[in-house]
């Protein structure tokens, strides 16, 4: 599982875990007018709303 923080415009922060994320494919969701919502684990969430999607480090 990779660990995401999720930044929105409503400077809200989440942290969700996908099975995989793929960074091109989650920025042409978040560009495409036809889309309203994104999922990014359990989070469904407006996609004018995401600021950023960033992974999150894990400390060993």
């Amino acid at each position: 599982m990779i660990k995401l923080e999720v930044s929105t415009h409503g400077s809200e922060s989440f942290i969700v875990e996908v099975e995989e994320y793929n960074a091109e494919s989650l920025n042409e969701q978040l560009n495409d007018n036809d889309i309203n919502t994104v999922v990014l684990g359990d989070l469904v969430i407006s996609r004018i709303n995401v600021k950023s999607v960033k992974p999150v480090q894990e400390e060993e």
